[in-house]
This record gives C-alpha cells, sequence and structure tokens, in this order.
C-alpha cells in the first residue's frame, strides 16, 4: 500500500527462523493499554490527538521501561521484529500480546502502520 510508514523489519527471529505470515496493520487499529495511553500523554501527547486511538480498559499492563532503547534502534534503523497481536473479540481492533516498546515508538516516530504477526 502506498504511504504505509512503518520500521525496518527484520527477516528472521533472534533464534535465526524467518519470520511467518507477516501483516502490515495501521496503528490507530491497535489498542493502547492504560500504560500505553498514560506514557504516551505524559511524552508527547500531541502525536496521539485526532488519530482515532481507541484504549484497552481493564488491563494489568505494566510500565515502559525499554522505551528509550527501542527508540533508539528505530533511529539508527535497526531491523525489528514485528509485535504479536490477537484480535480484540469481534471487533476490527488488536489486542498486543509482546511489542509495546516498539508500538509506542511508532506512535512517536509518526509511522502510520505496524508489523504483526496476528496469533
Amino acid at each position: 500500500m502506498e504511504g504505509e510508514q512503518h520500521y525496518i523489519i527484520s527477516d528472521t527471529k533472534q533464534n535465526g527462523e524467518k519470520h511467518k505470515e507477516i501483516i502490515i496493520i495501521q496503528l490507530n487499529l491497535i489498542l493502547l493499554d492504560k500504560s500505553m495511553s498514560s506514557f504516551i500523554r505524559e511524552n508527547f501527547d500531541d502525536k496521539m490527538k485526532n488519530k482515532g486511538y481507541k484504549l484497552l480498559k481493564n488491563d494489568n499492563a505494566s510500565p515502559l521501561y525499554k522505551w528509550e532503547k527501542v527508540l533508539k534502534d528505530i533511529t539508527d534503523n535497526i531491523a525489528l521484529d514485528p509485535i504479536k497481536v490477537k484480535p480484540f473479540k469481534m471487533t476490527k481492533y488488536y489486542e498486543i500480546i509482546d511489542g509495546r516498546h516498539r508500538f509506542v515508538s511508532s506512535i512517536f516516530n509518526d509511522y502510520t502502520h505496524i508489523p504483526c504477526i496476528i496469533l
């Protein structure tokens, strides 16, 4: 698709296996957990306004301690793994299983999409 912007995707997993079925998904179809939403609001709220992000309620997500390292990797054009998501109920939205730091860094970098593996 034209206009898709996302970080560079690694060809293989850390164990050397090839990634399977990577899908590129719009960022605003991924639900924010409370800690991601709070972190973004505290650090770069302007990046989230009027972009249609939805909040996942009743979650127990942990703080984003590795955000600066992941952001540096993206800035340094280091290829990263796709995030892992699962469909959220019977909606068009997805919940992050693995990759919250990559997702938040993608919002910070004004990307429109993110590489995902749907579980």
